[in-house]
């Protein structure tokens, strides 16, 4: 049986607020008539502990998926770059006497760093090329080339949108539901320690049954200080 150190419930670690929990669902039940606990408290004393494992397993496994989709997109983006590149030094090569040409593909200068310039990078020379074809100019990047690196550049966005779209919804969701879950549970232990106190005294060995630690008249008086802060 755990042996819980304080009750600073807003101050649980997560894994602290299922064990409290846990034992509370084992041991509730026993002492709702003894210490004459609310039908209602009961009800969550009973359920608390489902509900909270459900919250953290949902957030891990939301986690896990948003893991593979930015991984997705790190080598989408790889590819993307790495045949930017690849144009890049083609058209250095065949027009390095045509300032201006390198100018308008925009590749005087290193490869960015970050990835919203690098992206940048990619749509100029795509557009760069489309205008000169317009023009007449026939010294531009073969077709098939651009036609790969748009396509190339499609899956990028597609797989950043996927990326923001989970990061949003499902990964956030999940985030906000066990953070208020956290904070509805600390509430209600408030409410039955307060309950069990009634009863019993803070020295009361048995209350740790309850999720609570044990402690002296001194150190109760400070925690409910505390917690009424928070």
């Amino acid at each position: 049986m755990p042996i819980f150190k304080d009750n600073y419930f807003t101050n649980d670690s997560y894994s602290l607020r299922l064990s409290r929990l846990e034992i509370l669902k084992n041991y509730i039940n026993y002492w709702a008539k003894p210490l004459s606990i609310p039908e209602p408290l009961i009800e969550w004393g009973i359920s608390a502990f489902e509900k909270w494992q459900e919250a953290t397993k949902a957030v891990k496994a939301n986690k896990g998926k948003t893991n593979e989709v930015h991984l997705a997109l790190k080598k989408t983006d790889e590819e993307t770059f790495e045949y930017y590149l690849k144009c890049k030094r083609l058209i250095l090569s065949q027009f390095s006497q045509n300032e201006n040409k390198l100018k308008s593909y925009g590749v005087t200068g290193r490869f960015p760093r970050n990835r919203a310039d690098k992206m940048k990078a990619v749509e100029t020379m795509i557009r760069a090329n489309q205008q000169m074809m317009e023009r007449g100019d026939s010294e531009v990047l073969p077709q098939e080339f651009i036609s790969n690196l748009k396509l190339l550049l499609d899956a990028s966005n597609k797989a950043f949108e996927k990326v923001h779209s989970i990061d949003q919804t499902e990964s956030h969701q999940a985030v906000t539901k066990q953070i208020k879950l956290f904070k509805e549970d600390s509430k209600k232990l408030r409410m039955l320690y307060a309950w069990a106190l009634m009863t019993w005294s803070p020295e009361e060995p048995y209350i740790v049954q309850l999720g609570f630690a044990v402690k002296s008249k001194k150190f109760e008086q400070k925690e409910e200080e505390v917690e009424e802060e928070i």
